[in-house]
């Protein structure tokens, strides 16, 4: 019997070319309908924003694999406005490994690297059990905010990286 093992690695900005074509696979992927239907979540929009988070600084990445097929990934950014904040942007799986603790264990490497205070997330309304997900994880409801005219409302979420 043969087991394949989860290995994760972590990227910085300058390493970003190595992983673009897998984070854009991912990307394709799992927002397939969405990428269908909705201009906001267009590959060409996601690169934009893509690029736009590795630009603002402080930029990293965990990618999953299972055996040799990539699974999933996480990335975020910390700005130079706010650098007690660490911005939390993507945390994305493909279906057919969810619900195997997975994500969890790309997000918690992905933080294991960052030595900001909080981290923070933005979750779509729409969606209340990966919110849920999120409270489970120690992550808490801050407000609400619309980052872009066309995209959909999110829930803010924090995380507090330094409990006393």
């Amino acid at each position: 019997m043969t087991v394949d093992l989860l290995t994760t690695s972590y990227y910085t900005s300058p390493r970003l070319a190595e992983i673009r074509s897998t984070i854009l696979d991912v990307y394709s992927d799992v927002y397939a309908d969405e990428i269908a239907t909705n201009p906001f979540f267009s590959l060409e929009r996601f690169e934009e924003r893509l690029d736009g988070h590795v630009g603002a600084g402080g930029w990293g990445c965990v990618v999953a694999e299972v055996g040799a097929e990539v699974v999933g990934f996480t990335y975020g950014f910390t700005s130079r406005q706010d650098a007690t904040t660490f911005k939390l942007c993507e945390n994305m799986l493909r279906a057919r490994w969810r619900k195997r603790g997975i994500s969890r264990v790309m997000h918690d490497e992905l933080m294991s690297h960052r030595r900001e205070d909080r981290a923070e997330l933005l979750v779509r309304r729409e969606r209340p059990r990966l919110r849920a997900l999120y409270e489970r994880w120690d992550y808490q409801r801050a407000g609400e905010k619309l980052p872009f005219p066309d995209s959909p409302l999110y829930d803010v979420m924090v995380l507090d990286l330094r409990p006393e």
